[in-house]
This record gives C-alpha cells, sequence and structure tokens, in this order.
C-alpha cells in the first residue's frame, strides 16, 4: 500500500519574501542564507501572510510528525511506499532504510539538505530521500482513498485502496488543482468525523483501519 502526504507545508523560503526583515533576521541567528531555510510560521509569521495559501504554509512540523507515526507504525509493512506531495508542487519519496531524526530541529536541516541537493544518502551512498521528478497525478495508483472532511465514514476504503493520501497542512482543504487531480483518479473520499481533524488524528485512525483485522502477535 502506498501513502501520499498531500499539499504538505513543506518548502523553503519563496523568492517573494526572501528579503523580508523576519526572514533576513531568523537567517542571521542560523548562520545561513535565507533561500537555503525552509519556511516556519513561528519564525516568519508575518512574511508568511504575504502569500498565496498563507493559512496553509510555514508548518514542517505537522508532516515531521505524521513521517514519524508512518515509520514507527510501519513494523506490520503497512506502507511499502511513502511519498510527501508538497504545497508548491514538489513530489519526495522516503525509501524503506530511511530513519528519520525525531527532534525538529534535526528533521529541518535534513530537509533543508535535501532541498538543497535533492537526495539524501546513507555513508555507503544509498538513497534513502530523494525529490522526484514528477507530479501528484503520477503517483497516485490503483485505488485511491482521500482522507477529507466531507467524505463518507467508514474503514473500507481505506482498507480496499491501493494509495491512501492524507493532507499535511494547517488548514481549509485541497486546492482545485489538486481536487481536479483526485476527480480523475476516481478517488473515494473517506472522513472519520463530521468535524475537522488534525492529519496526525486522521492518520491515527487510518493506521487502526488497517490493523484492526490483523492478528495480534505475541511479543
Amino acid at each position: 500500500m502506498r501513502i501520499v502526504f498531500v499539499e504538505a507545508s513543506l518548502e523553503t523560503i519563496p523568492e517573494e519574501i526572501l528579503h523580508h526583515a523576519q526572514v533576513i533576521s531568523s537567517s542571521r541567528v542560523r548562520g545561513k542564507s535565507p533561500e537555503s531555510m525552509l519556511l516556519e510560521d513561528n519564525l516568519h509569521y508575518i512574511a508568511i501572510k504575504k502569500l498565496k495559501m498563507y493559512r496553509k504554509r510555514g508548518r514542517p512540523d505537522i508532516v515531521h510528525r505524521c513521517l514519524l507515526l508512518c515509520l514507527d507504525s510501519n513494523v506490520d509493512n503497512l506502507f511499502s511506499e511513502i511519498f510527501v506531495h508538497t504545497v508548491t508542487g514538489k513530489v519526495i519519496q522516503l525509501y524503506p532504510e530511511v530513519r528519520l531524526p525525531r527532534t525538529y530541529e534535526r528533521f529541518r536541516g535534513l530537509m533543508e539538505k535535501l532541498f538543497l541537493e535533492g537526495v539524501v544518502k546513507d555513508r555507503n551512498g544509498k538513497i534513502l530521500i530523494k525529490v522526484l521528478n514528477c507530479n501528484l497525478d503520477d503517483i497516485l495508483q490503483g485505488k485511491v482513498a482521500v482522507l477529507r472532511e466531507k467524505g463518507r465514514n467508514g474503514c473500507d476504503s481505506i482498507k480496499k485502496a491501493d494509495t491512501i493520501c492524507v493532507g499535511a497542512f494547517p488548514h481549509g482543504d485541497f486546492e482545485k488543482s489538486t481536487l481536479k487531480i483526485f476527480s480523475r483518479k476516481k478517488a473515494k473520499f473517506v472522513s472519520f468525523s463530521k468535524k475537522s481533524y488534525t492529519a496526525l488524528y486522521a492518520l491515527c485512525r487510518t493506521i487502526c483501519c488497517l490493523l484492526e483485522d490483523r492478528p495480534l502477535v505475541n511479543r
């Protein structure tokens, strides 16, 4: 099964705000060039408001937490492939051997390295994380289930899916362009509640759905 974190709030500082006072200030504190740093709402909250879709941006901690949960839960081989589709349209693949940093600060540095070099390898040269030359349409394969507030209740669609999509942004709904892609793929929308929920909660419920019919393993 493939899992895709869609429109993830993960990106480097956009060109439009490279010279903003908040960006320059955080750049000096970290000793890094503005264009090489991740966009973060807690540091660049004023600058972010100048961007399109600003309510969806500057929260890389969301996808960090989701990825950790996803990888921690993968002991039962739930997800054979893990992808991150960013809010700016980049597609990142995480390979099975990857071990993400537990702390956000180290994760931030790893993602900055990834965006700079396009790939992260281990000491033996094996690829762990890579920015792919493709788009969201290319990685949605087979039966697609999308976690969305405007969806139907139940786990059946999740269990039958080949690809599960989870929005990894802080506010709002998927963009119209993304919804058109889901429509072309005949994706089924799944909801666990009539209320809105966080990406992490949605992922937790998804994992529970996938595990509920599996026998317990003696430890």
